[in-house]
């Protein structure tokens, strides 16, 4: 798998749906996992709201890593999990917990060693061909290259590297112009970086400079990352001239190019071995900070269920003066009523029982609920009256106001 064509037909995914219990205490079967198969490289995002990125929750770079993002939710209990010595037939069970859904976004980038940036007709595709077997467009006009292409170079038998050759970039790709920076983001998958420069520009220099700047202005982190400069198109008599003087521009910055012609193939083995050897530094580099311990990629998976475990006592409260409504928010209280099972006549003393337990009456009396107001829990809605139990009356639910639900005096 090497594209995200597939999630163009294809956007939801439900895992199976766990079986009910049975009878002598035997628990249901367990729903079938769905595993969305996805190219390495991809990045998966939090959908964003309204245009804007979402928070990146974890990226998959090589093939067989494996990541849980949504754990299924609990089973829930029968009326056996209820039995007590005062209660030896109690009418009461749970429904099953809901899984958490939740909208993504995926955006693949080419998994690479080496990227080969650029001004348009620098001669990229062209040094891709010569070092691979990479077999790119390539005419002597610029924007040949429209699309990432990929070559794995070989050096031996057990040494391979891959390269990307990236469309040419413009002034001002970094703000959208052009077509490089559609693919400058596949750039931060590289290790290490080979600039190429036409030489037979009119300033080499300054196209070089530019370049640098867009990736720059792209990402900080883009800039940093190693890089060498491969000067380009030394067989033609203009390259030729201007090379001295760029070399000498570049030495001033700390900077030793290198000089080659892709069409003749000189230069260009001692460009790639140097481009080798900064990957090597850097995958070094990165299994030093990988002994530190794996990394772990179930984390969106754990936040869930963090969330989801959260204790029935923890809640918010927020009172809406002009509607004379109050709103209760608590993961561990939405769960509870959620897994409520109002079919049963338990059910309502235990859930008054339980709100109590937890604090709510009196964090509502506290907060100043008075006679007729409105509590919403959750999806429950309910009306406050004065009590000695502090009981509530008239419960339903907004999403069905068709059904028919207990009356509580």
């Amino acid at each position: 798998m090497n594209s995200l064509l597939s999630f163009r037909q294809s956007i939801h995914f439900r895992a199976g749906r766990g079986q009910h219990g049975q009878g002598r205490k035997q628990n249901g079967a367990k729903g079938e996992n769905v595993v969305v198969k996805v190219p390495p490289g991809t990045v998966i995002r939090e959908a964003g709201k309204e245009g804007e990125t979402g928070k990146v929750l974890l990226e998959l770079l090589y093939p067989g890593q494996r990541a849980l993002l949504l754990p299924g939710g609990r089973g829930g209990r029968g009326n056996a999990s209820f039995k007590s010595g005062t209660n030896k037939v109690p009418k009461i069970a749970e429904t099953g917990e809901e899984g958490p859904e939740m909208w993504l976004e995926l955006e693949l980038k080419l998994v690479a060693d080496v990227g080969i940036v650029g001004a348009p007709n620098a001669g990229k595709s062209t040094y891709l061909s010569v070092i691979s077997a990479a077999q790119p467009a390539i005419a002597n006009y610029p924007f040949t290259t429209l699309l990432p292409n990929l070559g794995v170079v070989s050096f031996d038998y057990d040494t391979t590297m891959v390269v990307a050759d990236l469309p040419g970039l413009l002034e001002g790709a970094h703000r959208g112009f052009g077509l490089g920076h559609e693919f400058l983001r596949h750039t931060e998958r590289c290790s290490a970086l080979v600039h190429v420069v036409d030489g037979s520009s009119q300033q080499p220099d300054f196209e070089f400079d530019a370049v640098r700047l867009e990736l720059e202005l792209f990402s900080p982190e883009l800039a940093e990352k190693p890089y060498l400069v491969a000067y380009n198109k030394m067989d033609l008599p203009d390259a030729s001239e201007k090379w001295m003087s760029f070399k000498e521009k570049l030495q001033a910055y700390g900077i030793e190019p290198f000089c080659m012609s892709a069409v003749k193939g000189e230069g260009t083995h001692e460009v790639i071995r140097a481009a080798y050897q900064l990957v090597r530094k850097t995958r070094e580099e990165r299994k030093e900070e990988g002994r530190s311990g794996p990394e772990n990629l179930n984390h969106v998976a754990d936040m869930v269920q963090k969330q989801r475990a959260a204790p029935i006592d923890e809640f918010e409260i927020s009172h809406d003066s002009s509607m004379r409504t109050w709103h209760v928010v608590g993961s561990g209280l939405q769960r509870f009523i959620q897994m409520t099972n109002w079919r049963y006549k338990d059910s309502e003393r235990r859930f008054q029982h339980v709100m109590e337990a937890c604090g709510l009456y009196k964090s509502l009396i506290r907060h100043g609920v008075k006679e007729g107001d409105t509590v919403i829990v959750s999806e429950m809605e309910m009306v406050w009256h004065d009590s000695p139990d502090n009981s509530y009356s008239n419960l339903r639910t907004r999403s069905s106001d068709s059904s028919k639900w207990a009356q509580w005096t």
